[in-house]
């Protein structure tokens, strides 16, 4: 919601243009491209934000870009955007910037600096259920002005009063809040928010970028895996503790089955909201991509490439990890005891289906 109230903003602005990179997630594409108009900007082969090609699209559009936006970090690689100085990039050819900061705000304090810093931020969004709280709930962080006019939601709740002819907006924020809100998400992302500050991000980070490395590290070294995006740590704070990867010869949904039903380990797979994200860590031409999209649209999901992807969090232990590399390393070696079936999405589940949950507690869930 948040990137699509800033993306109706934006589509105001006749002519201008929206600057976006090849490391977005869908969420932060999509409104660019279908509501206001964007430019692609590449990215390293490692798959890093490119600041000179950032001036460089910037300079060339003289003046037309009227907004820069970039992800605080990737849902894919763990890679952490240098925000601040594509700000001043943004600010310095007459640009604003938004930061989809769903995948940073969990892991680093986000500093937002003030108006007159080069640095600042314009905007920032984050996700509720990406901070351990209930889906359904977000934050847009902007300035005052930019709710200034009609909300882009409009409806019961954000009015001062309706006559006949005339419609008189309620102040902030019910104005930006028509119907019934979600008081419960509101509350629990609060609570959420809290949490994680008394837990200390400096603590935690430490903590995540030791899991982070071990994760990695680990991956690079089982044969047949490949991390997507490079093995490199990079320094303290540049690389959030996740990865993706993909297994020699055995299909990312496979993987993704093996872990869950046999190890009971809980993955993410496929292209992760972000295609032209993962097929740029591919390597894949405009030609296989042309290919690909030909397959899908022709409704045979399961060519759609992709890759395995593990996420730790502050909760989680060496010992986790190292029994999730152990899994994988089982895994990569063909060692999967059970039969699997690929659906028509590209899916894989055991042959004889899930196991279904026993009786008992699904009695005990209910009441």
């Amino acid at each position: 919601d948040a990137l699509n109230r800033i993306a109706a903003e934006e589509a105001r602005l006749d002519g201008r243009q929206v600057l976006v990179t090849e490391m977005e997630h869908h969420a932060d594409l999509l409104p660019w491209r279908h509501r206001s108009g964007h430019v692609m900007v590449g990215l390293s082969d490692e798959g890093h934000i490119d600041l000179d090609a950032i001036e460089h699209e910037l300079k060339a559009a003289d003046g037309k870009i009227s907004l820069v936006a970039v992800c605080g970090a990737s849902n894919v690689t763990g890679f952490v955007s240098p925000i601040h100085e594509v700000a001043e990039l943004a600010h310095r050819y007459g640009a604003r910037i938004s930061v989809d900061a769903a995948q940073l705000a969990p892991h680093h304090r986000i500093d937002v600096r003030p108006a007159d810093d080069p640095g600042h931020l314009d905007f920032v969004s984050l996700s509720g259920h990406k901070m351990y709280a209930p889906y359904g709930a977000g934050v847009l962080v902007a300035p005052r002005d930019f709710f200034a006019g009609a909300p882009e939601v409009m409806g019961g709740g954000a009015i001062s009063i309706v006559t006949w002819d005339d419609t008189v907006w309620a102040d902030l924020p019910d104005r930006e809040e028509a119907g019934s809100p979600n008081v419960i998400g509101a509350v629990a992302l609060g609570v959420a928010i809290e949490t994680l500050l008394e837990l200390g991000f400096d603590e935690m980070l430490a903590h995540e970028v030791k899991l982070g490395r071990r994760l990695v590290e680990g991956l690079s070294e089982i044969s047949g895996v490949t991390v997507l995006g490079g093995v490199e740590p990079g320094k303290s704070g540049t690389r959030l503790a996740l990865a993706s990867f993909v297994v020699e010869g055995l299909h990312h949904g496979l993987v993704a089955a093996a872990l869950s039903h046999e190890w009971g380990i809980a993955v993410r797979h496929g292209c992760f909201c972000a295609n032209p994200y993962v097929f740029h860590l591919l390597h894949m031409s405009k030609a296989d991509v042309a290919t690909v999209e030909g397959e899908v649209t022709a409704g045979r999901r399961k060519a759609l490439p992709g890759a395995v992807r593990a996420s730790l969090a502050p909760y989680n232990t060496e010992a986790e990890t190292d029994r999730f590399l152990e899994a994988v390393r089982q895994v990569a070696r063909g060692r999967i005891k059970a039969t699997y079936v690929q659906a028509a999405d590209g899916t894989y589940a055991p042959s004889g289906g899930w196991p279904r949950i026993p009786t008992a507690l699904h009695a005990v869930v209910k009441h």
